[in-house]
């Protein structure tokens, strides 16, 4: 386990009585960068709470980010987070390992998406789109590239959860599946995000085309097997 971890763990058991620490994203699967945030989720129980500013204050290290998670809401699927949940959920669930205490994401059964579901994803992720193009308006590349290659590969999975009801979880297998997938006009702007991923600078134009592949072409395909099918189960 990386030092970092280590340190951190020691400090939350040492001043908090979490039930469970957890590793998630990026860092707890195999397509992590080298500038890749350490996110660790923290169970703790309902009388006995832990706040994000408890947690911030014994945390020196910038790219580990702590999230408290109060233990009875998360059993029932309840999460305090911007995320569609569903789908963050199973994130969590399938891709998560414990690092200490109750090895709760392991034994958690990962919750259903429905049609409904990637409608909240892909207005989340057109949202996170126009997010990159005001960042890179502002001069803040580094985000912009985070936002955009998230927006758009992340919004690329919803049709792939769509059409081929598949869960990719690392980037890499996303945009793998997604060459599966007719894009149209837009084929570029998948490439283009998954190489932003992988390092290169973002070209305004296609965070411009991000927003249009989102919109045109993943939103209008939920929509329409919504209209025509109803909140459909998927996985």
């Amino acid at each position: 386990m990386d030092k970092k971890l280590e340190e951190t763990i020691k400090a939350i058991t040492e001043k908090f009585d979490p039930v469970s620490i957890f590793l998630y994203g990026s860092r707890a699967r195999i397509d992590s960068l080298s500038r890749s945030d350490y996110e660790v989720g923290v169970l703790y129980l309902r009388d006995k709470k832990i706040s994000c500013s408890e947690l911030k204050e014994i945390n020196p290290y910038r790219d580990v980010v702590l999230y408290p998670f109060e233990y009875e809401d998360f059993l029932s699927y309840k999460i305090d987070t911007p995320f569609p949940e569903n789908i963050y959920f199973r994130e969590l669930v399938e891709a998560g390992k414990t690092l200490y205490g109750e090895k709760v994401i392991e034994n958690f059964k990962p919750p259903k998406i429905t049609t409904l579901d990637l409608l909240q994803r892909i207005r989340f992720d057109t949202g996170f789109a126009l997010a990159a193009i005001l960042s890179k308006r502002n001069g803040d590349e580094i985000t912009a590239a985070v936002e955009f290659s998230k927006s758009c590969l992340f919004g690329v999975r919803c049709l792939m959860l769509l059409e081929t009801k598949s869960f990719p979880l690392t980037y890499d297998d996303i945009y793998e599946q997604s060459k599966k997938l007719n894009f149209g006009e837009y084929t570029d702007v998948v490439d283009h995000a998954f190489a932003v991923r992988k390092g290169e600078k973002t070209d305004e134009i296609f965070l411009y085309r991000n927003v249009s592949l989102l919109n045109k072409i993943i939103k209008n395909r939920i929509l329409e097997s919504f209209r025509e099918e109803g909140d459909k189960e998927l996985i």
